[in-house]
């Protein structure tokens, strides 16, 4: 008796076990974590659930990663599409004013050498760097009035070549700004960086923003008036 009571707790334990496992992948695959594992499988993306910032963004210096006190961050998908190099993640900012969670995209963007220079799009002034992080050391310039079209003048543009970057700022570019008036938008080191702030995106919509933001790197790419 006591060898097959034995045998039926050993079995039970392993049915409770298994039972555990198929209700904590269940969970996982109705999460968030689940849904971007598996929207990363069908665009060919590589998913971490944990990682941290790789040297090429971290010399890029975006301001919103150098503002805050972070430096990892998690549901990272990453790999080479037809277009582009890309990286997406989910990033908690704590900032002056509180915590920020938004999803960056990164994707790679390969600038001509007259526009090497770093340059940030913005609708408004939400973010500056607090008495905790490093002083960021940027040479950019606010482009004037005078330097845009009157479609974007309502936009707050900085960038270490103004010149350079107004004349990029061609009809198909100020239409896609004028498309999505609430990103933020940065590029530095090839790379462009889009979000919105706090908002995460649902994985359903990760499709449909990754073609728009690689149609936004083509764009400055082109040097079409």
């Amino acid at each position: 008796m006591t060898l097959v009571f034995s045998l039926v707790v050993s079995l039970i334990i392993i049915l409770v076990i298994i039972s555990a496992l198929f209700l904590l992948m269940s969970i996982d695959n109705s999460s968030r974590s689940g849904k971007l594992r598996q929207q990363a499988d069908q665009l060919g993306l590589k998913y971490r659930p944990y990682a941290s910032l790789s040297r090429q963004v971290r010399d890029a210096q975006f301001l919103i990663i150098e503002a805050g006190q972070f430096r990892h961050f998690r549901h990272l998908l990453e790999g080479e599409t037809q277009a582009a190099s890309i990286n997406l993640l989910d990033y908690s900012l704590v900032y002056e004013a509180g915590t920020a969670n938004q999803t960056l995209m990164m994707i790679s963007c390969p600038l001509p050498e007259v526009l090497c220079g770093r340059f940030r799009i913005q609708p408004d002034h939400w973010l500056n760097t607090d008495v905790f992080s490093e002083p960021i050391h940027h040479s950019m310039s606010q482009l004037q009035h005078g330097q845009l079209h009157k479609d974007i003048r309502a936009l707050q543009i900085f960038s270490e070549t103004p010149g350079a970057l107004a004349k990029r700022l061609n009809l198909k570019v100020r239409q896609w700004l004028l498309a999505h008036p609430h990103l933020h938008i940065e590029w530095s080191h090839g790379i462009l960086l889009l979000y919105r702030p706090n908002y995460l995106l649902s994985p359903d919509d990760l499709p449909a923003a990754l073609i728009s933001g690689c149609e936004l790197a083509r764009l400055l790419q082109t040097t079409e008036p």
